[in-house]
């Protein structure tokens, strides 16, 4: 939570899409990192903290992006619809992750495997699909 407003600083200062590109990049390589059961609880803790800071941070340059490419008079209403998306976001994967658990294993490997997959795919859409749509069109006055 703490750092959605990061994001949303370090997007208005460099572009959201690089902010987005870092975070991405960031919830793959540490869901990776979690999945290979680092010994101990701080650094698994510390892991997840840092997770959370990465989609945070990914939060605030979305947010920054949907202020920027959104028509006058729609930013409200599509960011409604993207707070939504994030709802859900929220909702599905801790089912995801309970119903993809090892027990005999003690490990949710698959689902932070799925975690990785979808991170690395919303960075190939981000880095490959988002070309030339980081800024908005400005009118002629």
């Amino acid at each position: 939570m703490l750092a959605r407003p990061v994001g949303g600083v370090l997007a208005d200062k460099v572009g959201p899409k690089p902010v987005v590109i870092v975070a991405l990049a960031g919830v793959a390589v540490l869901a990776w990192v979690v999945n290979l059961q680092p010994d101990g609880d701080v650094p698994a803790g510390i892991t997840f903290v840092a997770m959370a800071a990465a989609l945070g941070l990914g939060t605030g340059g979305v947010f920054a992006w949907v202020g920027v490419l959104a028509p006058q008079g729609k930013v409200g209403s599509i960011s409604g619809v993207v707070s939504a998306a994030g709802g859900l976001g929220g909702y599905f994967p801790p089912l995801i992750m309970g119903a993809t658990y090892d027990a005999a294993a003690h490990s949710y490997a698959i689902g932070l495997l799925l975690l990785v997959v979808t991170a690395l795919g919303a960075l190939a859409f981000t880095i490959f699909a988002m070309q030339g749509r980081t800024k908005a069109k400005v009118a002629a006055a």
